[in-house]
Protein backbone atom coordinates (compact mmCIF):
# COMPACT_ATOMS: atom_id res chain seq x y z
CA UNK A 1 0.00 0.00 0.00
CA UNK A 2 1.30 3.46 -1.15
CA UNK A 3 0.70 6.73 0.83
CA UNK A 4 0.43 9.73 -0.56
CA UNK A 5 2.48 12.79 -0.90
CA UNK A 6 -0.61 15.13 0.98
CA UNK A 7 -0.39 18.65 0.27
CA UNK A 8 -1.83 19.72 3.84
CA UNK A 9 -1.22 23.64 2.64
CA UNK A 10 -4.13 23.24 -0.01
CA UNK A 11 -5.97 20.58 2.25
CA UNK A 12 -5.91 23.06 5.09
CA UNK A 13 -7.28 25.76 2.76
CA UNK A 14 -9.81 23.70 1.25
CA UNK A 15 -11.18 23.18 4.77
CA UNK A 16 -10.77 26.67 5.63
CA UNK A 17 -12.90 27.85 2.85
CA UNK A 18 -15.59 25.31 3.76
CA UNK A 19 -15.95 26.76 7.29
CA UNK A 20 -16.23 30.03 6.54
CA UNK A 21 -18.70 29.11 3.91
CA UNK A 22 -20.96 27.58 6.06
CA UNK A 23 -20.83 29.83 9.21
CA UNK A 24 -21.59 33.04 7.01
CA UNK A 25 -24.40 30.65 5.98
CA UNK A 26 -25.35 29.94 9.13
CA UNK A 27 -24.95 33.46 10.31
CA UNK A 28 -26.90 35.11 7.31
CA UNK A 29 -29.51 32.63 6.61
CA UNK A 30 -29.78 30.33 9.41
CA UNK A 31 -28.93 27.28 7.94
CA UNK A 32 -28.72 24.11 10.26
CA UNK A 33 -28.90 26.29 13.15
CA UNK A 34 -32.35 27.22 14.54
CA UNK A 35 -32.52 31.18 14.04
CA UNK A 36 -30.54 33.14 11.53
CA UNK A 37 -27.41 35.05 13.44
CA UNK A 38 -26.00 32.07 15.63
CA UNK A 39 -22.95 29.99 14.92
CA UNK A 40 -23.10 26.24 15.71
CA UNK A 41 -18.91 26.26 16.85
CA UNK A 42 -18.89 22.68 17.52
CA UNK A 43 -20.89 21.89 14.43
CA UNK A 44 -18.14 23.85 12.42
CA UNK A 45 -15.14 21.96 14.02
CA UNK A 46 -16.80 18.89 13.48
CA UNK A 47 -17.23 19.60 9.74
CA UNK A 48 -13.54 20.65 9.71
CA UNK A 49 -12.22 17.38 11.12
CA UNK A 50 -14.52 15.34 9.04
CA UNK A 51 -13.23 17.16 6.11
CA UNK A 52 -9.45 16.52 6.72
CA UNK A 53 -10.37 13.13 7.43
CA UNK A 54 -12.42 12.12 4.20
CA UNK A 55 -9.82 14.30 1.94
CA UNK A 56 -6.76 12.13 3.90
CA UNK A 57 -9.09 8.74 2.65
CA UNK A 58 -10.06 9.98 -0.59
CA UNK A 59 -6.15 10.56 -1.46
CA UNK A 60 -4.98 7.22 -0.05
CA UNK A 61 -7.47 5.29 -1.73
CA UNK A 62 -6.93 7.20 -5.37
CA UNK A 63 -3.14 6.37 -4.66
CA UNK A 64 -3.76 3.03 -4.42
CA UNK A 65 -6.73 2.04 -7.06
CA UNK A 66 -6.73 2.91 -10.66
CA UNK A 67 -9.08 6.01 -9.98
CA UNK A 68 -8.42 9.37 -11.20
CA UNK A 69 -6.59 11.06 -8.20
CA UNK A 70 -7.04 15.08 -7.61
CA UNK A 71 -3.99 17.15 -7.95
CA UNK A 72 -3.85 17.93 -4.32
CA UNK A 73 -3.15 14.14 -3.32
CA UNK A 74 -0.46 13.17 -5.88
CA UNK A 75 0.89 17.00 -6.12
CA UNK A 76 0.80 16.19 -10.17
CA UNK A 77 -0.37 20.52 -10.33
CA UNK A 78 3.25 21.24 -10.37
Amino acid sequence: MQGPKLNFREIFKSAVVLVLVIAVLQYFGGIMVETPGQVDITGLATIAVVFLILSAVIAIVTVNTSLPAPDWATRTDK
